[in-house]
């Protein structure tokens, strides 16, 4: 298995998704605009070495006891690690689709082995936050329900992932799919 990054480790096809968003090609290194009470300011990110080392800690999460003892329990029935050994994993950049707005775009999607991620969640730099949401669309391509609708145990299936996966700091109690901005006592993420 391997952690492939469109646009970064090489040229990927993305997923056609019917939602309001897309995949696209992640840039190696990003620029973006930040308001500040002095105006926008210009701040730099490495997103090849952040998720680099994102994937080094879900690698260490897939070590894990009690995360693969929890990986077991959703539909398919896999640990983390069967998970990530049965291929290739590869990460696309979230945008909107053309006449949408940023509001619409979660800050991942899982979509079969393929895993879509907003760049805003880049922006701290924090990639215990970008691991944490990593194992959260892993627990999706084990078998956890994307239906926000469904009864509340299956509905909040992948989340919990991240209480057995050493991601307590950016758990949160309510998450059951849907996309929304969520304050947690370790930041900031989209679901």
């Amino acid at each position: 298995m391997a952690l492939r990054m469109n646009g970064i480790t090489g040229t990927y096809p993305t997923p056609s998704l019917a939602k309001q968003y897309s995949y696209s090609r992640l840039d190696p290194i990003l620029t973006i605009g930040l308001s500040t009470d002095a105006g926008t300011v210009q701040k730099t990110i490495d997103v090849k070495a952040l998720l680099e080392k994102a994937w080094q800690s879900v690698m260490r999460k897939s070590e894990n006891k009690m995360c693969n003892n929890y990986f077991k329990t959703l539909f398919r029935k896999k640990t983390l690690k069967e998970v990530l050994n049965e291929g290739d994993i590869t990460l696309h950049m979230l945008e909107p689709k053309p006449g949408k707005n940023w509001s619409v775009v979660p800050y991942a999607n899982a979509s079969g082995r393929e895993i879509g991620l907003n760049p805003e969640l880049f922006v701290d730099e924090d990639a215990d936050v970008v691991a944490c949401t990593l194992v959260h669309e892993l627990a999706h391509v084990a078998g956890a329900s994307t239906n926000a609708g469904a009864p509340q145990a299956e509905a909040h299936a992948a989340e919990l992932a991240l209480m057995s996966c050493s991601c307590q700091r950016q758990y949160d109690k309510d998450i059951v799919g849907r996309n929304l901005t969520i304050g947690t006592p370790g930041g900031q993420r989209y679901v």
